[in-house]
């Protein structure tokens, strides 16, 4: 049976945690059991998540938004104290920006692939949390296909804003709250896939002329953390299970 402080260390090296700069505090945040049997992953370290972990036996969740975040309130008071109480000996990792960004289980590197294309770089190279990416088509498809394929992959159905009669070779993408990425110099993109929208990325889409597929934060961040707990699982020979704590946004 593995030992926590083992699991967590392969994980922060495979992450590479020290290299990003994040606003989240990556890696063990609640240190429970030493020993760990089993393993339960999902995307935010709710009161939902961690009571289900403990229905099946978790002896530690793996999240990508975990519960303390810098500059947050660290006190065991409200929301946040009822997240520890009812971890119960449970511990919590969270993995934020080193997941999102990971070349080979990263959400944004696992759309790219979903959808088909072939990663180009990241939008603004050499910065270290430089999160979202380019990608480009072989051979160019239409915003009907791309979206079956997206509303496939998130399992549920994208908002589609800006031009939707259009052939798209070109893509940017960032999972959760990417939206910003159209406020960017995304010139030579023809669409964007993106977790979460403000109101004014709509009007930013229809100027730019770029589609704009909006996918869901949560749903756009499920596979990251998923094939996290995959690579942990076959690594250590440990029972895995991802649980998802629904979220519509």
């Amino acid at each position: 049976m593995p030992e926590l402080k083992e699991i967590v260390g392969f994980i922060d090296d495979y992450l590479r945690i020290r290299e990003i700069s994040d606003y989240s505090f990556n890696g063990l945040q609640v240190e429970g059991r030493s020993k760990i049997n089993r393993i339960v992953t999902g995307v935010t370290g709710n009161v939902d998540l961690i009571n289900k972990a403990r229905d099946v036996g978790a002896d530690l969740v793996l999240v990508h938004h975990g519960l303390y975040w810098k500059g947050g309130d660290p006190r065991l008071t409200g929301i946040l104290g009822a997240r520890v109480r009812a971890l119960e000996g449970m511990s919590l990792a969270a993995y934020h920006l080193p997941l999102d960004l990971h070349p080979e289980i990263g959400n944004n590197a696992l759309i790219v692939k979903a959808v088909g294309a072939e990663f180009v770089n990241y939008l603004k190279p050499g910065e270290p949390s430089s999160i979202a990416v380019t990608a480009r088509f072989a051979e160019p498809v239409t915003v009907e296909r791309l979206n079956g394929i997206l509303s496939s992959f998130c399992e549920r159905a994208p908002l589609v804003m800006g031009p939707s009669d259009r052939l798209i070779r070109n893509i940017a993408v960032c999972s959760g709250g990417g939206g910003f990425i159209l406020e960017e110099n995304i010139e030579g993109i023809d669409a964007v896939i993106v977790g979460e929208v403000h109101e004014q990325h709509y009007h930013l889409a229809v100027e730019k002329n770029v589609t704009a597929f909006v996918c869901g934060h949560h749903a756009t961040e499920i596979c990251g953390i998923r094939e996290l707990g995959r690579v942990v699982g076959e690594h250590f020979n440990i029972d895995c299970e991802f649980i998802n704590s629904f979220s519509p946004i």
